[in-house]
């Protein structure tokens, strides 16, 4: 493996070799390496490089079950995420190597993670769930009136999610059901990340019939701004 510097793309930082690699994860600063782990082995091996140097920080073995698949394996500065299948989740310190484990039935392996680093939190998907959680292993807020909803024609799940700069609100696409009328319909929801709340909703197809395919949200001006499958934009002010 090759690392390069982005300020001048010419210059190759540094290289480390190919011991079997089986991932790679980037966090501010630092690099976490995945070894592979053969069969039956009750450890997974893991290294921690400083990104700027290549330099060898950390080199140890976690533990882990043997035979059950690693389902998730994330890094958060000096935190590790780590889930084997139908296992309780280990939130690990790579400083002390000190561990919280959270249970399988309160913590399900997700399909996404969207760290928060303004706020050292995590949000975790699940399907159409959004939950947002600590590293004590705590469940910090649940999202009011918030089923998440994807269009068929989306295949990055993220263009129709988007957070701002401050990482305090998520603008997203969620299935809005008016009980009255059991009419399923489709609103960009507006939620405050740490309480949970639905600050506001824009329901979109009354202007577009077609299905949205892309969110964002202009920080500066205030305004969402919503593509859909004709190549159309929505644009939605403060």
């Amino acid at each position: 493996y090759k690392v390069w510097s982005m300020a001048d793309p010419s210059r190759v930082l540094y290289r480390f070799p190919d011991e079997t690699i089986e991932e790679i994860k980037i966090s501010p600063g630092i690099m976490l390496i995945v070894l592979a782990r053969h069969k039956g082995e009750a450890h997974v091996r893991l290294k921690i490089l400083s990104i700027e140097t290549g330099q060898v920080l950390r080199d140890f073995q976690q533990l882990v079950v043997p035979g059950k698949s690693i389902d998730v394996i994330e890094q958060f500065n000096q935190k590790l995420l780590l889930k084997q299948e139908q296992e309780q989740l280990a939130i690990v310190d790579l400083l002390n190597l000190s561990v919280i484990n959270v249970p399988n039935e309160r913590f399900q392996t997700p399909s996404a993670f969207i760290f928060l680093y303004e706020h050292q939190c995590f949000l975790a998907f699940r399907s159409d769930e959004v939950l947002l959680w600590n590293f004590r292993g705590e469940l910090v807020s649940l999202f009011n009136d918030h089923r998440l909803y994807f269009p068929d024609s989306v295949e990055d799940h993220t263009s129709v999610i988007f957070i701002t700069h401050n990482q305090d609100v998520i603008i997203s696409l969620c299935e809005d059901v008016a009980s009255a009328q059991r009419d399923e319909r489709v609103a960009i929801h507006v939620s405050h990340i740490s309480s949970g709340k639905c600050l506001s909703k824009i329901d979109w197809q009354a202007e577009c019939p077609g299905p949205l395919t892309a969110l964002s949200y202009n920080e500066e001006r205030g305004d969402i701004i919503a593509g859909n499958d004709q190549g159309e934009l929505q644009i939605w002010s403060n």
